[in-house]
């Protein structure tokens, strides 16, 4: 409120008061009067009956275990405003069980027997992927993106079958996309770096010294990788002015219909629908980019089954991965 209205204000209700000493002088209400001469009487009453704002509520801080890694990616040149509003978003928590489940799969991988394979009837491609009602969906999902489909075959020279396969494999067309907020697994995984928070994870495998001298080299790659792939990931939101809060992602971070880890996205993602941003969520981004993906990683015209299969191990590093893509193209 007006400071002299205030004042006002203030004189006007001493004059109104009554007198608190027997033989007090009323006669300083003409010095009030004079005090508030000039002052619109309406406007002092606007002025009084004026609500007073609320203060503004305060800004949230980020988590305590983003300290260090809001400094790295403020170095890295990402602004620093920001990222502090970003990571002071209720979603975006610290679990340090995404580097706890890594690792235990790490360790399993290097030290334990690979499991049996148990005998037994399994799945046929025709029971697993080509389901009659997986049929109709992988028709409707050609007729709707015919367009980006064949600007990417002809630009890439990636047959649709293929294309469309390998979006069926990785998210069922975009039915699936993960159920984890992306910037949290990676900015998890990224601030993980002491073993002891992650030591619980391992237990049940009685590590030695000197498996877990090698527990903590490989938690300080995956931090190391976590992290670039994170810088990825916000760089490209806000490249697109996208909420990076909201974008689901796999366990380990991959994201869009193509499950592209962000450096991919960055270095190979494709604007196919031309609407200015790179969105591995839109159909025809996804088409495009993981065409682009698998030109680069080799394939060319007239390969043989073999040649095929390892580029699309390079999409994906598992022989039964790229077998099933390739079964599911031929009966397309």
């Amino acid at each position: 409120m007006n400071a002299r209205i205030v004042l006002a204000l203030c004189l006007l209700l001493a004059l109104a008061a009554p007198s608190r000493a027997q033989g007090e002088s009323v006669s300083g209400a003409e010095e009030v009067r004079e005090a508030v001469r000039g002052i619109d009487e309406s406007e002092v009453r606007a002025e009084a009956l004026m609500p007073v704002p609320d203060p503004e509520p305060a800004v949230p801080a980020p988590d305590p275990a983003w300290a260090l890694l809001l400094s790295e990616l403020e170095a890295d040149g990402l602004p620093r405003a920001e990222l502090e509003a970003v990571f002071a978003r209720p979603e975006v928590r610290f679990d340090p069980a995404y580097m706890g489940k890594k690792l235990r799969a790490l360790f399993k991988t290097k030290y334990l027997p690979r499991p049996e394979v148990q005998p037994g009837p399994h799945k046929t491609i025709w029971e697993t992927w080509l389901t009659p009602a997986n049929r109709a969906e992988i028709a409707a999902f050609m007729k709707a993106n015919a367009k980006a489909l064949a600007a990417a075959e002809r630009k890439y020279g990636l047959p649709r079958q293929v294309l469309v396969a390998i979006l069926m494999v990785e998210t069922k067309l975009g039915k699936y996309c993960g159920e984890r907020p992306a910037l949290s697994v990676l900015a998890s995984m990224a601030a993980t770096r002491d073993y002891e928070v992650v030591r619980g994870y391992l237990e049940e495998f009685s590590p030695n010294a000197g498996q877990v001298d090698w527990l903590k080299m490989r938690q300080g790659q995956k931090a190391d990788w976590a992290y670039e792939e994170l810088k990825a990931f916000l760089e490209l939101s806000l490249t697109n002015r996208s909420d990076p809060v909201i974008v689901p992602g796999s366990i380990y971070g991959a994201i869009g219909l193509c499950q592209f880890m962000p450096t991919n996205a960055l270095k190979l993602g494709v604007d196919g629908n031309r609407d200015g941003k790179v969105d591995l969520f839109a159909p025809a981004d996804a088409i495009h980019s993981a065409a682009n993906y698998l030109k680069n990683a080799g394939w060319r015209k007239g390969l043989n089954h073999n040649g095929q299969m390892r580029v699309i191990m390079r999409y994906n590093h598992d022989r039964t991965y790229a077998g099933t893509v390739l079964a599911i193209a031929k009966r397309i």
